[in-house]
C-alpha cells in the first residue's frame, strides 16, 4: 500500500511537470504573466546581450548555441561602429533577419547651414563667397547615400534710369557655384527689376533656385564644401552692376538666406 502511494505521488508530480512544461509562462516581478515572458518593473530595464558586430552581413560573433545558422529574430545590442562604406554597423539594437543584421531604429542624420550676413555681389569681382558657407566641412555620421540640397536666393539691383519718359525693365543674371569634395555644381540665377514712369523702383525681387544631389558618403570622413556667386556684367543696371545701387542681392539671413542641407537617406 505504501509503495502504491509513493508511485501515485511520483506520477502526479511528473504529470504536473509535463503540464507546466507545455503551458509554462515566466513572470518576473509578477505572478500573472500575460505572455510567455512578462517582465515587470517601474525602475529597471532589460539589458540585451552586448556584442561587437563587424558588418550587417556577418552573423559572428553571435552564434546559435544549438549549432547551425543563427536563428532569425535574434536580438543584440551592438557596441561597435564601422566606417568601411559597405555594410557598416553603428551602436544600437540589431535584429538578425536570417541573412543580415537589421538596425531596429531608423538612423537619422540631418544638418542645415545657412547664410549669416547680408551680401551684395559686384559684376566685376568674379566669384565671391557667400557668408558662413565658405570653406565649410561636413562629417557624416553614417556611410551611405546623403541628399545634399543647396537653396539660393538672388535679387537684382537698380535698373539704370536711361529714359525718364519710358518704363525700364531689365534682368540681372549670375551663377552660384557649389563646390563639394572638389566637384563643382552650378546653379544659374536670374532676377528682374524695373523703373516705371512715375519713378517707382522695383528691385531685390527675390528668386529662389536650388540643386539637389544624391552622393554616397563614408562615416567619419570630413568633406569640404563652399558656396560662391558670380554676378555677370549687367548692362541696363546702374554702373553695370559693378557698384552702388546696381549691385545684386544675395539672400537675407532672417528671411531668405542661402543654405546647404545634408540629409541621410540610407544604404
Amino acid at each position: 500500500m505504501k509503495r502504491l502511494l509513493i508511485n501515485t505521488l511520483a506520477f502526479c508530480a511528473l504529470f504536473s511537470l509535463v503540464v507546466l512544461g507545455v503551458n509554462a509562462q515566466v513572470g518576473i516581478n509578477t505572478t500573472n504573466p500575460n505572455g510567455i515572458l512578462d517582465v515587470n518593473s517601474s525602475t529597471q530595464g532589460i539589458v540585451l546581450p552586448r556584442v561587437a558586430l563587424t558588418a550587417t552581413n556577418v552573423a559572428l560573433p553571435v552564434q546559435n548555441p544549438q549549432g547551425g545558422n543563427l536563428a532569425p529574430g535574434t536580438v543584440v545590442y551592438n557596441t561597435s561602429t564601422t566606417s568601411t562604406g559597405t555594410n557598416d554597423v553603428n551602436r544600437g539594437i540589431y535584429v538578425w533577419n536570417g541573412t543580415e543584421w537589421y538596425n531596429k531604429f531608423t538612423k537619422k542624420d540631418a544638418t542645415i547651414v545657412k547664410q549669416t550676413s547680408f551680401f551684395q555681389p559686384s559684376s566685376t569681382a568674379g566669384y565671391e563667397n557667400v557668408p558662413n558657407l565658405t570653406s565649410k566641412t561636413f562629417t557624416p555620421l553614417y556611410s551611405g547615400t546623403y541628399k545634399i540640397e543647396v537653396s539660393v536666393n538672388f535679387g537684382s539691383g537698380y535698373v539704370a534710369n536711361n529714359n525718364a519718359d519710358d518704363a525700364d525693365v531689365a534682368a540681372q543674371e549670375g551663377n552660384f557655384r557649389f563646390t563639394f569634395n572638389g566637384t563643382d555644381y552650378n546653379i544659374p540665377a536670374k532676377a528682374n527689376a524695373s523703373l516705371n514712369t512715375s519713378g517707382t523702383r522695383y528691385y531685390a525681387i527675390w528668386e529662389q533656385f536650388s540643386v539637389v544631389e544624391y552622393i554616397d558618403l563614408t562615416a567619419g570622413t570630413n568633406y569640404s564644401y563652399n558656396l560662391a556667386f558670380d554676378l555677370f556684367d549687367s548692362p541696363g543696371f546702374e554702373n553695370n552692376g559693378a557698384s552702388g545701387d546696381g549691385l545684386g542681392y544675395i539672400g537675407i539671413p532672417d528671411h531668405v538666406p542661402c543654405s546647404v542641407e545634408f540629409t541621410y537617406i540610407g544604404n
